[in-house]
Formats: C-alpha cells, sequence, structure tokens
C-alpha cells in the first residue's frame, strides 16, 4: 500500500491533530456540581488564529505579559492582569508554530521552512534563516543559541544573534509518520529532542556530538499504521530528569547526563506531561488522566470521565491540574484525588486552540476563534 494511502487511513481512522475537521461527536460530560468558582478573568480579541493543530502554538508567560504568534504572523504582547494589549507586529510570514522569547527577540517558524528572528521594540525582522521543511514546533533558547527542529526529521542549533547554523543532526523518517515535533530543550549543556521514529536523543549543545540515546517508542506490530512510535508531545525537564511519552510507546524518565532510564509506564500519549514536584500528571490516547510519582513512576490515582473527548498536555494551575478538551472545556482535576473539581467551557463553545499555561492566580489559553482568554478562580 502506497504511503499516501495510508496517510488517508490514519486521518480517517484515528484523527490525528490536524488530519480531519469531521471528529465524532464528544461525549457527554459528566454532571458535576463545581466545587471551584472558576471564572473569565478577561477575554483579548485578535487578528487571526493558532495553526492546524491544538498543540502547535504556544503562549509566553513572562514579565507580566503574554508573548505569542498568530498564524496570519502577527506578533503579540498583551498585559496578563488584564488582557490589554502592550504591543503588536504584524509581519509577512505565515507562523505554523508557537514563538520562543530572548530580551526583546521573538522567534518563530513558518510553512515556508524559515525561522524568524523580529525586534518588538523596532518592529523589525532582525533575520530569517531558510530551514529544509516546515517548522512544527517552538524553537529552544539557551547560551546565545537556538535549537529547532523541522518536519524532515533534521535538528539544526543556530546562533541565535545571526541566524547561522552552528550544527546539524539527522534522524531518518519511518514511511509513516504522525504529523507534527515535540518541542527540542536545552537543559544541562545538552540539546534533547524527541524524534517521529521513538527515539530521544541528547547531543553536546556547543559541538553536537551524540551523548546518549534511548528508544522511547518501540514500533511493533504488521503494518505501518500499527507501527507509529512518534515523540510528539513536550519533553520536561525536572531535577536532572527528562520526561518523554511516544505515540503507541511508553512514558519514562531518563538521567539527563547518561539516558540511563529511571523507570517506565506503558502510556501511550500524543501530548506532553506535566510535572510539579514529585507529582507527574500525563492523558494517554483515550484521554484517560493517570497521575504518577514522578520520582518511581508508581501510580497515585487515575481518572476516567473526560474519556474521548480528546484532552491536551494538562498544565498545573494552583491547587488544581487543568486539562482542555476539544469542546473547549477546561477541567480542574483535584491533585490529591484526580476528582474534577471544576470546568467551564473556555469560549464560546469552540474546540481548544493551544496548549495552555498558568502564571500565578490565572491560567491562559488560546482558542481558534481569534481569542486569548483568562480564568481565574
Amino acid at each position: 500500500m502506497r504511503k499516501s494511502s495510508l496517510f488517508i487511513i490514519v486521518c480517517a481512522t484515528l484523527v490525528l491533530q490536524g488530519c480531519s475537521n469531521s471528529r465524532p461527536a464528544l461525549p457527554d460530560l459528566p454532571s458535576l456540581e463545581n466545587k471551584v468558582d472558576l471564572s473569565k478573568s478577561w477575554r483579548s480579541g485578535v487578528d487571526s488564529n493558532f495553526g492546524e493543530s491544538s498543540e502547535r502554538f504556544n503562549l509566553v508567560a513572562e514579565d507580566g505579559s503574554l508573548f505569542f504568534v498568530t498564524d496570519k504572523g502577527t506578533l503579540y504582547e498583551l498585559n496578563q492582569e488584564d488582557g490589554k494589549e502592550k504591543d503588536a507586529f504584524e509581519t509577512t510570514y505565515r507562523a505554523s508554530s508557537g514563538v520562543t522569547r530572548h530580551d526583546d527577540v521573538l522567534y518563530f517558524g513558518t510553512y515556508d521552512a524559515q525561522l524568524v528572528a523580529a525586534s518588538m521594540s523596532s518592529k523589525s525582522i532582525l533575520w530569517e534563516k531558510t530551514l529544509s521543511s516546515e517548522v512544527l514546533s517552538e524553537s529552544a533558547y539557551a547560551a546565545g543559541k537556538l535549537a529547532i527542529q523541522t518536519a524532515d526529521g533534521w535538528l539544526s542549533v543556530l546562533d541565535a544573534n545571526t541566524g547561522d547554523t552552528q550544527w546539524r543532526a539527522k534522524e531518518d523518517l519511518p514511511s509513516l509518520t504522525v504529523r507534527g515535533t515535540s518541542a527540542p530543550i536545552i537543559a544541562n549543556g545538552k540539546v534533547i529532542a524527541g524524534f517521529a521514529d521513538g527515539k530521544l536523543k541528547a547531543y553536546d549543545l556547543q559541538t553536537g556530538s551524540l551523548v546518549w540515546s534511548y528508544e522511547v517508542g518501540k514500533p511493533e506490530g504488521r503494518y505501518e499504521i500499527e507501527r507509529l512510535s512518534d515523540i510528539d508531545g513536550r519533553l520536561v525537564v525536572a531535577n536532572g530528569v527528562v520526561y518523554a511519552v511516544a505515540y503507541n510507546g511508553t512514558l519514562v524518565a531518563l538521567s539527563i547526563e547518561n539516558g540511563r532510564p529511571l523507570w517506565q509506564r506503558s502510556i501511550s500519549s500524543s501530548v506532553g506531561v506535566a510535572v510539579k514536584g514529585e507529582l507527574l500528571v500525563a492523558v494517554d490516547m483515550k484521554s484517560k488522566v493517570v497521575a504518577l510519582n514522578a520520582k518511581n513512576g508508581t501510580e497515585i490515582w487515575e481518572n476516567s470521565d473526560l474519556i474521548e473527548r480528546d484532552l491536551i498536555t494538562p498544565e498545573f494551575f494552583r491547587d488544581y491540574v487543568a486539562v482542555m478538551d476539544r469542546g473547549g472545556y477546561v477541567h480542574l482535576l483535584d491533585l490529591v484525588t484526580g476528582e474534577v473539581a471544576a470546568h467551564r467551557l473556555a469560549d464560546n463553545s469552540v474546540p481548544s486552540g493551544s496548549r495552555m499555561v498558568a502564571k500565578d492566580k490565572q491560567l491562559f489559553l488560546l482558542t481558534p476563534n481569534a481569542n486569548v482568554t483568562a480564568l481565574s478562580y
């Protein structure tokens, strides 16, 4: 069977991110009396939407502001407290992924295989770098360098001031993959990246030499569709440990120094995990929410109330962990028991548009009808 035919099957049967707009109806919400008054703090409209996938665009919450880009290519800075626009810069690029911020500069990727550096204060493009393929996740910044992955399996490290390539590494793609890439991270002098073949690799930031490699997702099965093992979810580094999960694979905790596995669990997911202290929260392929001990992987609780509601990456929010579903509802789960303590429609009965980010007493999110919303309790 040709690769194109298999891709159609994936879109039709598994409804992978960005593949189809005709998804099955969501199951009914569980009946619930809210224990927490989760309410809207503010909502601000912007000039366009946030791309084809619910996990591709992000919000950066720093210095009392929210920074982001829309798929029209307009960069925004909003006040976190009231959502009022502090700054905006309309570029001519078609943004395909979220932003990375360093000082005055915002970096973002495009469908035309460009990584763009833009100054918010001068409203100017500092540089653009043409890469080998479209950019489907944000870059990582550290020590004057940017790490970026492209859809064709290349990992590139660039000089953040000039866009010049420092080094590159290539991982061959399987014949069939989930559309998307995880965002690389830079920590402990290493660039850590997950690939479509299920491998997690760490490279020396300065030289690009391979430090270690670990197979998180192990392709198994007779057919290509059964062998999907992409690492597309957000990677997390905490206390010298890197956490990663693969599609049709496992959830693992590895030593960041040598890649040695500390523990692993048979949990498959296409979205990332959240880690806070000794608690790790993951969402599996059926949207079951599972909490584990981040040190040893033992299960603390699980919640199946939101199964098949297509949850995105969880986010810790004050005394709860927040998850958002395809129907646009945000749910707060108790950190101790996993019970749903509250839920609220984020914005006008539309699907969620991006990863959430929590800062202080607010939870910020994007929705695809061109709004940024802040929730609080």
